[in-house]
């Protein structure tokens, strides 16, 4: 029972070490904080209402930092009572995706998967393709990570092909 309560309270650690209100970050104009997106190319997709970086994408934030291969921002639909099409003024957002080798990391934690999406709104990060959290030595694997950053949560999803692994450092037994 002792290694299952650990086992969840380094999912827990690992899940605020990822969340956007785990630590305090140094806070802009109105509460936000600055991100810096950099790639090989950006394209804008009006009509589809999306932003698509390309190539070495390396998001910087004060307090996390994305590495992947592509990330799509998807801007959310316009407030009620704009025009029909007309994508939400800036800063708002639906979610984000990163591919291709994503890289997270956040107070010295990692996290890597082959897909990441961010729902904005729910405050929910979904890693996919081979999801690791790492905390120094300790690590949980399995098909589907799922971190409800408004929450302060987490669930780890195994399946048939793959279970829920975690490995976790603890002292030795008293002789």
């Amino acid at each position: 029972m002792k290694r299952v309560a650990r086992v969840l309270c380094v999912v827990c650690l690992l899940a605020l070490a990822l969340g956007p209100g785990a630590f305090a970050a140094e806070k802009a104009k109105g509460g936000q904080v600055p991100t810096k997106i950099t790639s090989e190319k950006v394209r804008y997709e009006q009509d589809g209402r999306v932003v698509i970086f390309l190539g070495k994408v390396f998001v910087q934030r004060p307090d996390m930092t994305i590495r992947s291969r592509k990330l799509t921002v998807h801007l959310a639909q316009g407030a009620s009572g704009a025009a029909p099409g007309r994508p939400a003024g800036p800063g708002e957002v639906e979610r984000i995706v990163a591919e291709g080798d994503v890289e997270l990391e956040r107070e010295g934690r990692q996290g890597t998967c082959a897909t990441a999406t961010y729902h904005v709104q729910k405050g929910l990060l979904v890693m996919e393709g081979e999801p690791r959290l790492t905390d120094g030595d300790n690590q949980i694997t399995g098909r589907i990570i799922r971190l409800y950053l408004k929450d302060n949560r987490s669930e780890v999803e195994g399946g048939p092909d793959r279970q829920v692994e975690a490995i976790f450092m603890t002292p030795p037994e008293a002789e």
